[in-house]
């Protein structure tokens, strides 16, 4: 009978066959910021940005951004709450004090190209300013509708630590930024990507 042969001829086959690669890739990058300072990396045609500020209490402090050489950023315009969202400072805003803040690890997705970018980028502006849109009444569900159909990556900025004075200006922090992607998101291989597991769909 050739049932058996054929059928361990089979077992054998799966049993030596890969395992299918992680759909992602991911890169990390390591740096240490003391205040007044900025840090810029490219990561593709995007470049991650630490850059300064100064609210108006004078002291410094940073934002943080994935942007392209227009200058668009392509973290905020996929993490909403759209106003007053203090999730890409990394100092005092909004209610946060810097230690709190700098206390707060983040995660936040970040749209993969220019063409998603510029395809989504009305659904932003109509969902801040509904009554110039088309359709005032549906403009936030035309946001969250459109929001849910995009393949995003995932940013984790991760604080090593922190050095912050009793009056709450800060004196310097190390970061650990992780930007996880779809395998076809050419990272600059000079950052040296590694198979990663994608990340969960955003809720």
């Amino acid at each position: 009978m050739m049932i058996l042969p054929a059928l361990c001829s089979l077992a054998i086959s799966l049993f030596v066959q890969k395992p299918a690669e992680p759909a992602c890739k991911s890169i990390a990058l390591n740096f240490s910021l003391k205040a007044g300072e900025n840090y810029k990396q490219r990561v593709n045609d995007l470049t991650f940005k630490t850059k300064t500020w100064e609210p108006k209490s004078g002291e410094a402090e940073w934002t943080f951004s994935l942007e392209d050489a227009d200058g668009h950023d392509y973290i905020y315009t996929v993490n909403p709450p759209l106003r007053f969202n203090p999730s890409q400072f990394l100092g005092a805003a909004y209610g946060v004090t810097a230690r709190d803040s700098l206390s707060r690890n983040r995660e936040s997705r970040f749209l993969l190209n220019k063409g998603d970018y510029d395809r989504f980028w009305p659904f932003v502006t109509n969902s801040l300013w509904p009554y110039s849109a088309p359709r005032p009444d549906k403009a936030a569900d035309e946001y969250w509708n459109a929001l849910g159909k995009l393949r995003t990556g995932l940013l984790r900025l991760k604080i090593i630590k922190s050095d912050v004075t009793p009056d709450d200006a800060i004196r310097s922090a190390e970061f650990l930024v992780e930007l996880v992607a779809p395998s076809d998101f050419r990272f600059d291989p000079k950052l040296t990507p590694q198979l990663s597991a994608c990340p969960p769909p955003a809720e």
